[in-house]
């Protein structure tokens, strides 16, 4: 239930109190925050209880897309499932996008491991 553009409070209603709410210098944006709930971390543009959330990610095997792909999901699966992704290794890592790499866009983000299956599935805006 949690979107990127909600903010603090919102994401607190969907999702109870956060095991962990930290602050963390970032190259880009200066500081951030993050909260962390269980095996979902929400990240912040900024470090107001209004900013806006710009990234979402887990490694739950509860979460998935409306397709139903998730962490554990297989490449194979996942490409069977999708329309339109890009599947890649850059620089040893395997990862499979919905979107653009164009700052302002957001972007749909599966980690694959060695094996060949979902580790990660990240929601965010690009940033740079």
């Amino acid at each position: 239930g949690v979107k990127v553009g909600m903010v603090a409070s919102e994401v607190r209603s969907k999702l109870g109190s956060p095991d962990s709410n930290r602050t963390l210098a970032h190259p880009i944006l200066r500081k951030i925050r993050t909260m962390r709930f269980g095996l979902v971390v929400v990240m912040f543009r900024g470090i107001r209880f209004n900013s806006p959330v710009i990234n979402i990610s887990t490694t739950s095997k509860k979460e998935r897309t409306a397709s139903g792909i998730g962490v554990g999901s297989s490449e194979r699966a996942l490409r069977r499932a999708l329309s339109g992704e890009t599947c890649r290794t850059e620089l040893g890592f395997r990862h499979c996008w919905l979107g653009q790499w164009k700052a302002g866009s957001l972007i749909t983000d599966f980690s694959i491991s060695k094996s060949g299956h979902v580790t990660r599935l990240t929601l965010g805006i690009v940033i740079d």
